[in-house]
């Protein structure tokens, strides 16, 4: 049996798979299976995948999906057949520490934790260096990713915890949900997990704006609809409350017409309402993000003046760092 099954989805991702792999054939936790799905990608992975499955037989295995099915789907269907005692995940343009899985399963043993995690940190490559950046993960609505994290088997298992299919933002109700269900959580205070910010994602630049609110307004319907099947509404108010008022806020960013910023605004406050989620807060969480939602969702005019502001101030903050770019470059990664 293996302690922990890593689980690495792969679509069209030939330029930087071979370095994600080697970082995880790399891991010095001796018992790991790693599980890479190939999701019908059309170019050269499958045969990269495979280098690695005959380099490392009893590490590696892979899956060849002949349809492409999404990464959700391609998830679960790897799930399914994991053997390890705990389950991680790895995108397949991403990387891992040498010691992020022994170290995140040693916790998991010492803390019985149905959930570990650790922290993580954005990368971009340039023409002359690497720039990292820390990913914010102490509050719940920072900590919304599966890669920084291990789940133990039996567990999601037994709480029917599975990925979402043919939905965009697809780790944040997977993480709040095994979360939610358990008191067993655990952290590594190490960054071991090394994301890489890609222009060419499905949820970055100018024109996926305004999909990526029509796809997070299904992803959030979803998600509290299954909280309350779950009877987690009750116990959690507050933390969805953090959620949904840090995807209201997220929202002033988006190049988006002012209609579609008051629409968004208005379905944040309908899943508000619908699940009562202010009068089932004990306390109303002395937030940043939530003092501000409270503030401004009565507003169209105020919502509006706001994301006007915030978008001057990120113009701003861009002219600026184009001015230093020239010196920022020669000093390398940060």
């Amino acid at each position: 049996m293996f302690n922990v099954s890593i689980i690495v989805p792969v679509y069209k991702s030939e330029q930087y798979l071979a370095s994600c792999l080697s970082s995880l054939a790399k891991q010095t936790l001796e018992h790991v299976e790693v599980i890479v799905v190939i999701d019908a990608s059309p170019d050269n992975c499958a045969a990269i995948a495979g280098e690695f499955c005959i380099q490392y037989p009893e590490r590696f295995r892979k899956i060849v999906l002949e349809k492409n099915v999404g990464v959700s789907m391609a998830r679960n269907i790897a799930m399914q057949s994991a053997q390890g005692e705990y389950i991680g995940f790895v995108d397949s343009d991403d990387y891992a520490e040498p010691n992020m899985f022994e170290l995140m399963f040693c916790k998991a043993l010492t803390t019985n934790a149905d959930v570990v995690s650790c922290q993580m940190r954005s990368f971009e490559t340039h023409a002359s260096s690497v720039e990292y950046h820390n990913i914010p993960t102490k509050e719940y609505y920072d900590d919304t990713f599966v890669t920084n994290k291990l789940f133990r088997r039996v567990y999601l298992l037994s709480k029917q915890i599975n990925f979402y299919s043919n939905v965009i933002f697809e780790d944040e109700p997977f993480a709040y949900t095994a979360r939610f269900a358990t008191e067993n959580v655990a952290e590594v205070n190490q960054v071991l997990y090394n994301y890489r910010m890609s222009p060419e994602g499905l949820c970055r630049g100018d024109n996926h704006g305004r999909f990526n609110l029509y796809d997070k307004q299904l992803m959030l319907a979803r998600f509290l609809a299954d909280m309350e099947r779950r009877g987690a509404i009750e116990g959690h108010a507050a933390e969805l409350l953090q959620c949904l008022a840090n995807h209201a806020l997220s929202a002033l960013y988006y190049h988006i017409s002012a209609v579609d910023l008051l629409g968004f605004f208005s379905f944040i406050d309908h899943l508000v309402g619908k699940y009562r989620l202010l009068e089932r807060c004990a306390v109303v969480p002395q937030d940043y993000k939530v003092s501000r939602y409270l503030k401004f969702r009565g507003s169209a005019t105020q919502i509006v003046l706001l994301s006007y502001w915030v978008k001057a101030r990120q113009f701003k903050q861009q002219f600026s760092v184009g001015l230093l770019s020239p010196s920022l470059s020669s000093e390398g990664a940060k």
